[in-house]
């Protein structure tokens, strides 16, 4: 899970995992948040390093060079439904089996509070993410769930576990809580929930990614000191052999 504030890049850093995982990677995307223009303005600025408005140009004048930029990620399948149900995500999912002849590898679903399910509209996620979890594991899918934290917490550091809304910090395997600042250029992250690592569940011990939300572009931060630094894309298929760390190896030294 990915969970922040209004405003804290959730979806930008939903893209930019999505495209560190690379093309080996088959993903479904379920973006209710955002209509399929504005999604394609941001990834084609995140893989140019045009700014989205320029990105935005490009996409309506439907230039060749878009086209062939967006081809990067020709991995991802999109779902533009603004309310969609769960039938319609596994609707979606089979579909997805019928063309590829498998279930995606990864499954995005920005953003939690839009699903049309019983219980989200008095902001209780419980049985939502229990049946999340069960296709998970029928479909063999790891799946990425965009979501919202209380506005009422303190500002100016991710906020804790405890902000998340609606009882659905339970069964996530991993929680991620954002602090996005895009006046200093960046992006805080804290670890609010770790089933297989550390963890802080007050969200107070946390790592820095350089973020420019106006290229829609998060990457590692770049310091002297490995101390504090993110290793959020420095494993999984698209990092080079020699560059990769593994998390659970990371600090034994």
């Amino acid at each position: 899970m990915i969970a922040g504030p209004p405003g804290s890049m959730k979806t930008i850093l939903a893209l930019n995992i999505v495209k560190q995982m690379g093309t080996d990677v088959p993903t479904l995307y379920h973006s209710s948040d955002s209509d399929d223009f504005t999604m394609a303005s941001r990834s084609l600025s995140m893989l140019t390093g045009e700014t989205t408005d320029d990105a935005e140009l490009m996409v309506m004048a439907q230039r060749k060079a878009a086209y062939e930029a967006l081809r990067a990620m020709e991995h991802v399948r999109w779902s533009f439904k603004s309310s969609p149900t769960f039938d319609h995500m596994q609707a979606e999912a089979d579909a997805f089996r019928e063309i590829k002849g498998e279930y995606p590898y990864h499954t995005v679903i920005d953003i939690m509070m839009d699903i049309d399910y019983d219980g989200v509209g008095e902001q209780n996620y419980w049985g939502l993410m229990a049946e999340l979890k069960v296709m998970a594991r029928d479909q063999q899918t790891a799946i990425t769930v965009v979501h919202h934290t209380s506005e009422s917490t303190k500002g100016g550091s991710p906020p804790p576990r405890s902000a998340i809304m609606g009882k659905a910090n339970q069964l996530p395997a991993l929680i991620l809580t954002l602090w996005g600042d895009s006046h200093t250029g960046k992006l805080d992250i804290a670890t609010v929930k770790n089933r297989f690592g550390p963890q802080d569940a007050m969200g107070k011990n946390f790592f820095s990614m350089k973020a420019d939300p106006s290229i829609c572009l998060i990457e590692e931060a770049t310091e002297d000191s490995w101390e504090n630094v993110s290793i959020l894309f420095r494993d999984g298929t698209s990092v080079p052999a020699e560059e990769k760390i593994n998390p659970i190896d990371w600090g034994e030294d």
